[in-house]
């Protein structure tokens, strides 16, 4: 008879391994109605369908009971209902309830934008390689590439998505005003803290000479081909072309990276070109987790992280920060795990809305899901990409290509 592992159920339902243990002694006992399954001289939970309904019975009547000692009620700070709207809010009550998430994005809002911001800039100035100056070299090794595939356009639209503070792009639209051919800088963030670093550094670095338009949409969903409509007829259609940038490894932290990589793809015309890099899949990236800004970061979790967390109400002492390569999703994590049972409680639209969380349960912050080279060309070519150029940095962290959409002719 097939059977569950402990650790299965636990994982399953949000329980601990001792809340198992203890079904399958009181099932023992006679005191519960549990079929077991014997294996190996120890008993394990049958899989079966009138136990799938026993269990959830057990899980729904463990929550009536909490230990009072070991258990918190949470609420989250004020500034969390100033600074996220009714729909932000409904997203996250819904990724923490189904996916134990909180989703990255929201870590851009309020100060997570400058914390961010900083990051950067103490990347700017390391003499070693990393993200920035890795991204930078290879943009500025294809830039005559750009130039022979947009040779005969006479203006450029840039679509930044995920912008940053723009370091990245700087010496690109460097190179394109010199050639007066920036048309239009157009930044694409779910964050308008981030969006207004961008544009202060835009107008500091280049006043007038670039048109800076800066635009609140979640890429996960929301494609941007209406902002293009304008450029999209007439003799502006054959003068203007666009560059979709997606840099700095944005698409990795995704639950599902082909999602994105699906709206940027409907939102591309068939001459348009999409320039992305990501961090590759290597020893040295698995192990990276320095996302710090200074010294004076005196909590285990980055402070982006921690401000999240903070505007839920979890305070520090209730959790423990992990920080792992996952061999399963090949991909990097950062997640807290509760040292008590807890409920935070939301409120939208005049109502109340609970999550439930079990001691032992984990929360993901943060992700990136690792791909090497023909992972990552393989995934666009799936998506119906069409490579045009790929090229990896010195120290081989990293990767940047140049494609456009496949077009069809039947």
């Amino acid at each position: 008879m097939k059977y569950f592992k402990n650790t299965e159920l636990a994982k399953i339902y949000n329980v601990s391994e001792k809340s198992v243990r203890n079904w399958i002694e009181s099932a023992q006992e006679g005191k519960i109605d549990l079929e077991l399954s014997l294996y190996n001289d120890r008993h394990y939970v049958a899989n079966t369908s009138k136990n799938t309904a026993t269990i959830k019975a057990l899980v729904e009547n463990g929550k009536k009971y909490k230990n009072t000692r070991g258990y918190k009620v949470i609420t989250p700070a004020a500034d969390f209902y100033q600074i996220f709207n009714s729909k932000e809010i409904f997203d996250i009550i819904s990724n923490l309830d189904v996916y134990r998430e909180m989703p990255l994005q929201y870590s851009y809002f309020n100060g997570g934008a400058t914390i961010w911001s900083a990051y950067v800039e103490k990347l700017s100035e390391e003499n070693t390689p990393n993200s920035l100056t890795n991204t930078v070299s290879l943009l500025d090794y294809v830039t005559p590439s750009l130039d022979e595939l947009l040779d005969k356009c006479q203006s450029i639209n840039i679509i930044d998505v995920g912008p940053g503070n723009c370091f990245p792009v700087r010496k690109l639209l460097e190179h394109l005003i010199a050639q007066k051919r920036l048309n239009r800088y157009i930044a694409i963030d779910v964050s308008r803290d981030m969006l207004d670093i961008a544009e202060r550094n835009i107008h500091s670095w280049f006043g007038t000479k670039a048109n800076y338009e800066g635009y609140v949409k979640d890429i996960n969903y929301e494609r941007f081909d209406d902002l293009l409509v304008t450029d999209s007829f007439g003799d502006e259609e054959k003068a203007t072309r666009n560059v979709v940038l997606c840099l700095g490894s944005t698409l990795s932290n995704f639950r599902n990276p082909d999602q994105p990589l699906y709206t940027l793809h409907e939102s591309m015309g068939k001459d348009d070109l999409l320039v992305f890099s990501k961090q590759l899949d290597t020893q040295n990236a698995r192990r990276y987790f320095d996302f710090t800004t200074g010294p004076d970061n005196t909590s285990s979790l980055t402070p982006k992280a921690k401000m999240t967390l903070d505007l839920l109400g979890l305070e520090e002492s209730l959790y423990t920060a992990e920080f792992y390569f996952d061999e399963k999703t090949m991909s990097r994590q950062c997640q807290v795990q509760l040292k008590v049972a807890l409920s935070i409680e939301f409120q939208l639209g005049g109502k109340t809305k609970t999550i439930d969380f079990n001691k032992g349960e984990k929360i993901l912050l943060w992700r990136h899901n690792h791909l090497n080279t023909l992972q990552t060309i393989t995934q666009f070519d799936k998506n119906d990409f069409e490579l045009l150029q790929a090229i990896t940095s010195k120290d081989g962290e990293y990767l940047l290509s140049i494609s456009r959409i496949k077009t069809f002719h039947y």
